[in-house]
């Protein structure tokens, strides 16, 4: 099967997907753990993918490219987000970022995050290591500039036309009482207060790659 359409059949389950079965359980669930608790403050999404092979008619840039749009990792508009994508039989990693962190992990600290992190590692034949440094370095990289997602404001738009609905609902109760017609028909729509946005692909947010990153080999 041609790579694009292995890159197409993923499914995400969190986080962390371990397609190709190379890092520990309690390693998952660690990393798991740590990249919803970054999201929830910061907002960016974080996306660790091992797969065995990205097949013989895709670079790794191509796949990671794929598999970023149609999981959609980061938020829609706002592009926040970054896959970290290990090729086990390829021997190959690529760090794909989305446009809104491309200030925050440039070219040069994804390149280095692979040299210094990654790739000793994993010529050591500890992927675990490697994946949790690498994600720990990442994280380090942005985290300064990333700022909690502020809270929704208060809807007062929607309550002001609520309390107009009542006031006519009422106001038409008592005309029909006193035998007048009723006054104007009022359509109301809906205003705001309701995300219109469509999520991403397994429940990311929609976002999109940049183009920037890093690719290595070990």
């Amino acid at each position: 099967m041609p790579g694009l359409l292995l890159a197409l059949a993923l499914v995400p389950v969190g986080h962390v997907n371990d397609f190709a079965q190379i890092l520990r359980p309690e390693t998952v669930s660690r990393l798991e753990t740590a990249l919803t608790e970054f999201e929830r403050t910061t907002g960016n999404e974080i996306a660790v993918v091992t797969i065995s092979t990205r097949g013989p008619d895709e670079t790794i840039e191509s796949y990671a490219v794929t598999l970023f749009e149609k999981w959609g990792i980061g938020k829609e508009k706002e592009d926040n987000g970054i896959l970290l994508l290990i090729a086990r039989d390829d021997r190959e990693v690529r760090i794909e970022v989305g446009y809104g962190l491309e200030p925050e992990v440039t070219d040069i600290e994804s390149v280095a995050i692979i040299r210094e992190n990654i790739v000793p590692a994993f010529r050591a034949g500890d992927y675990d290591k490697g994946v949790e440094d690498a994600v720990t370095k990442i994280i380090e990289s942005i985290k300064s500039s990333a700022q909690p997602e502020s809270a929704s404001p208060f809807p007062w738009e929607d309550v002001i036309w609520l309390v107009i609905f009542l006031i006519i609902i009422f106001i038409n109760i008592r005309r029909k009482r006193q035998g007048k017609s009723s006054v104007f028909p009022v359509f109301f729509g809906r205003r705001g207060g309701f995300n219109d946005k469509g999520g991403g692909f397994g429940g990311f947010g929609g976002g999109m790659s940049g183009g920037g990153g890093s690719s290595g080999r070990w």
